[in-house]
């Protein structure tokens, strides 16, 4: 009796879906960016010339005409693993071609708000509100950095 209450209490706790945690991206031109980040986890380190984690969370995304859409009337894209380097010496993510491209978190382009943003939610989910992703960065230790791109994981963790 105890085994089969045991397989039941399993069998729900895999069926929930992970815990989310959705966010506003980034609205531009009457069109706004949601996303939804769950299951973060700690998948790599960096090294002793460039520490910092490696961390991957799935994303769902959504458009609206308005950042105050309810999330419950947004229509979720499929979701999809996204990888972070988590690191104040060179924070990266990773490309479709398993690439990576570094991020200067600190300086305000217009054209790199969303990973700002995306990035700050993933290496920092404490954060709850993020108005200004740049400011948020800079108070959280970020300088500016170069933009390079790195073939491989191992290169970008380079010295």
């Amino acid at each position: 009796m105890k085994l089969l209450a045991l397989a039941a209490i399993l069998s729900a706790s895999t069926a929930l879906p992970a815990r989310a945690d959705p966010y506003l991206a980034r609205c531009q031109m009457g069109e706004c960016i949601h996303y939804d980040q769950s299951d973060r986890q700690i998948v790599g380190q960096g090294s002793a010339a460039v520490p910092g984690d490696l961390v991957r969370v799935t994303l769902r995304s959504a458009v609206s005409g308005s950042p105050d859409t309810p999330m419950a009337e947004l229509d979720w894209e499929e979701p999809s693993p996204v990888q972070f380097f988590c690191s104040t010496a060179r924070p990266a993510f990773m490309n479709g071609d398993a690439s990576y491209t570094a991020l200067d978190l600190v300086t305000p382009v217009g054209a790199t708000t969303m990973i700002t943003t995306m990035y700050l939610r993933a290496c920092h989910p404490e954060l709850t509100t993020i108005d200004d992703p740049f400011s948020a960065a800079s108070s959280l230790g970020y300088r500016a950095t170069t933009t390079d791109r790195f073939e491989t994981f191992a290169a970008l963790i380079r010295g």
